[in-house]
């Protein structure tokens, strides 16, 4: 029992030493310092970010503006975005419907027609056969027609 005793004191000795050595390097001030300095950090860091962002919405808007010209005058920012994006919309609708085969606004379909069949008469495929072409079999055809008809290959 006594050999237990002083293993345990010799242990509760070696635990209040090892505490005491992790306090003596403890220094309060250096610790509220080095805080202060990450929250100074990260302040810094938040400011640029914001100041980054604030650039990039300017940049933004000014590309917006330019795009929709008079359209644009006298609107407030959030007028421009919304005119924009439905402006975006509409040219995304019109790309989706012209690769599905259709005719783009304002030209006349048989315009479009004599177009597909010169097309077709040249090459053999329609532009909807084309479009439907994996990028490797369109390559393959672009040096096809590059054989047949000359060109520079890439």
């Amino acid at each position: 029992m006594e050999g237990l005793t002083l293993k345990r004191s010799t242990l509760a000795l070696a635990a209040l030493l090892a505490c005491t050595a992790v306090h003596a390097d403890y220094d309060a001030k250096m610790e509220a310092q080095e805080a202060a300095q990450r929250k100074a950090a990260a302040a810094a860091e938040a400011k640029r970010k914001a100041d980054a962002q604030k650039q990039f919405d300017a940049a933004q808007q000014k590309g917006m503006r330019e795009a929709l010209g008079k359209e644009a005058e006298g609107k407030s920012d959030a007028e421009v975005k919304k005119i924009y994006d439905a402006k975006i919309a509409g040219y995304k609708a019109e790309a989706k419907k012209v690769q599905g085969g259709g005719t783009p606004t304002g030209v006349p379909e048989s315009d479009m027609a004599k177009g597909n069949a010169q097309v077709k008469s040249m090459t053999g495929k329609s532009m909807q056969d084309i479009q439907k072409m994996t990028p490797a079999e369109q390559e393959a055809f672009a040096k096809q027609m590059e054989k047949q008809y000359g060109g520079a290959a890439k």
